[in-house]
């Protein structure tokens, strides 16, 4: 691959915590320029555990490097009118700006879309907030399980007859991101095409609340919230995730029809099943699941879990092991396709990362790079893109405008 497809597009990153600064990460691996603007005075995943080695340092934590590879790094006290001055001067030169603050507080800083237009009238520059930038709500906090509840994600989310259930406290940040870098790739072609910059806000709570189709399709039909179901599916049984040999081994299991639940039991070496009117057909086996899942249980406990999934594959059961973390970024597959990078961190040295999801043309887009010490290209982004003077640099320096 000769060229990235955002190469020449420069950056002006002032996300925090996690959903901003994943969806200018992604920016950098599709070869945008990403300045990151941090400041000293309001340390975010920097600070946050697990360290590398379990030692604390702004340059060790694992969230920070994860969501920051491929940036640059750049201190500016932005509570200093020369520190905002600064920024201002970066974001002159810069095609896009995303935050992520509280509402009005870019403003405040003199910022917002409205004061940085004047900079650069052209400029595409992202919000992004719990509940958006307008409405009733829009001066509210909420962080990742205010917006898996506020969703409705978590309503549908449970085992049954139980209480809902939050989907992970970090992934409303990583599914808003997403939708982050699909709008500011449509601001930017539309960019390209017209010359005109946009102002784009994204709610979070509104991006999670599009998972939902069949919950709304369901009350919007007949006025019925539907039923948590745990892992079953409402037409196919045994649908679940089954224990197997081992610490924390699970395979999961799909058997649509009645042609793969009798070869899933012949499988299993038990035949009776595929006789058991219990079981004869996808009706009677959804009304008796609890009896089936304890059967199947019995049989994939006893097995090693490469070895469930090879014998319901071969077999054309749908069947697959459940991959932690580690066994993710080890995978044969992952790492062949290139997804799994490992950027050597100046201070942590080589990570493994779950890099790039796509591929152009059959090729990943270049190597991911390491995550920046803090304020690692200061002089590089004031001296040499802002032409700062090495006198005035030190003396900004002096006066903590540059942190």
């Amino acid at each position: 691959m000769t060229s990235l497809p955002l190469e020449g597009i420069r950056i002006a990153d002032f996300g925090q915590i996690i959903a901003v600064p994943y969806t200018a990460q992604m920016l950098a691996w599709l070869g945008a320029e990403v300045i990151l603007i941090e400041n000293e005075q309001r340390l975010t995943t920097r600070i946050w555990p697990p360290f590398a080695e379990a030692e604390p340092g702004v340059n060790r934590s694992g969230g920070f490097n994860t969501v920051n590879s491929s940036k640059m790094s750049c201190t500016l006290n932005l509570r200093d009118p020369e520190g905002v001055a600064l920024a201002k001067q970066i974001i002159a030169v810069s095609d896009v700006v995303v935050e992520n603050y509280s509402s009005g507080v870019m403003e405040r800083m003199g910022l917002g879309y409205v004061d940085v237009r004047g900079l650069r009238p052209d400029i595409v520059y992202l919000s992004l907030g719990a509940f958006g930038r307008t409405g009733p709500m829009k001066d509210l906090v909420g962080f990742h399980s205010v917006i898996n509840l506020f969703s409705g994600l978590a309503s549908v989310t449970g085992h049954k007859g139980s209480h809902p259930r939050i989907m992970g406290g970090l992934f409303p940040d990583a599914f808003s991101g997403c939708y982050c870098v699909l709008a500011l790739l449509e601001a930017l072609y539309h960019r390209a095409n017209t010359g005109e910059g946009q102002h784009i806000e994204v709610a979070m709570t509104e991006t999670l609340a599009t998972l939902l189709p069949e919950a709304v399709m369901e009350y919007t039909l007949d006025g019925t919230e539907p039923e948590r179901v745990g892992n079953r599916h409402q037409g196919k049984a045994p649908h679940d995730v089954f224990r197997c040999q081992g610490e924390e081994n699970w395979v999961a299991i799909s058997v649509e029809n009645d042609a793969q639940f009798q070869a899933m039991a012949h499988t299993a070496g038990s035949p009776g099943w595929a006789d058991d009117p219990r079981f004869a057909t996808v009706e009677a086996r959804l009304d008796h699941q609890d009896e089936l899942g304890c059967l199947v249980h019995r049989w994939t406990e006893r097995m090693d879990v490469q070895e469930v999934v090879e014998k319901l594959q071969a077999v054309g059961v749908p069947a697959g092991p459940v991959l932690d973390s580690a066994q993710v970024l080890a995978d044969p597959h992952m790492v062949a396709r290139g997804f799994v990078q490992l950027p050597d961190h100046p201070e942590v040295g080589p990570r493994p990362l779950g890099a790039f999801s796509w591929a152009v043309d059959g090729r990943r887009p270049g190597t991911a790079g390491s995550a920046p010490l803090m304020g690692e290209h200061n002089r590089k982004v004031i001296q040499e893109l802002l032409q700062v003077p090495e006198q005035e640099f030190e003396r900004l320096v002096q006066s903590g405008a540059i942190s």
